[in-house]
């Protein structure tokens, strides 16, 4: 079977304002990527929603799109799986003996790892961030290929709706553990709200069982 994994990532630079961290992914079989990104285009356009879909630009008056774009997610195949630092400031890479940059990729294989098996073909799609796009991909290759991922290709987020619905959750789990700022934006804390009602549990971590939607929530002594 060949599966294609998006992956994103919120708040990855050390040295930027938030302390949480959250690196993101999304698995679904390679036969149903059109049929996704062709439904969740109905979706944009049935609610005239014309911007590309991100998490810092949500839209108050969009309620109605964020509902059905969720509940599709849980009606499909498609799999979540995210790993979550509530403070990348404590150092907890050099706890470990890493670097922040070997960290950064550590976190990636604890995000990807359990969607990858040696009986499947995989193709991972990152999101575009800075020049250092060349670098990542080596390493990527170099903790997956063994493991089954035949790819790895970074693209524009405009160019896949699964990124883009990726993008939504790492930020309303990123959003939810801030506690550096004040949570008053209603349409986001309703996202945030809808998605733990369907869910029932609350974006800070899951039981390692949990499939559909998985958040590892990474502290000292914990891996």
């Amino acid at each position: 079977m060949n599966y294609k994994i998006f992956c994103d990532e919120s708040n990855h630079l050390l040295n930027d304002k938030s302390k949480v961290m959250v690196n993101g992914a999304i698995c679904i079989r390679e036969d149903e990527v059109e049929k996704v990104n062709r439904y969740i285009k109905y979706l944009k356009k049935k609610h005239s929603y014309y911007n590309e879909l991100k998490w810092t630009k949500v839209i108050k008056k969009q309620k109605d799109f964020y509902i059905e774009l969720i509940d599709y997610f849980f009606d499909s195949n498609m799999i979540f799986k995210a790993t979550f630092i509530p403070n990348k400031k404590e150092a907890l890479h050099k706890q470990y003996g890493y670097s922040f940059d070997e960290f950064y990729y550590i976190v990636y294989h604890y995000t990807i790892r359990n969607f990858i098996d040696g009986q499947n073909n995989y193709k991972i799609y990152l999101d575009y961030k800075d020049i250092n796009g060349g670098k990542r991909i080596k390493k990527m290759k170099e903790i997956f290929n063994h493991r089954g991922a035949t790819d790895i290709f970074i693209i524009q987020s405009q160019e896949s709706q699964i990124i883009q619905l990726c993008d939504l959750f790492i930020g309303a789990i990123s959003y939810k553990n801030r506690q550096d700022i004040e949570h008053t934006s209603e349409i986001k804390n309703f996202i945030i709200e809808y998605l733990e009602e369907k869910l029932g549990y609350q974006l800070i971590g899951t039981a390692p069982w949990i499939e559909k939607f998985n958040i590892f929530r990474w502290v000292l002594g914990k891996r």
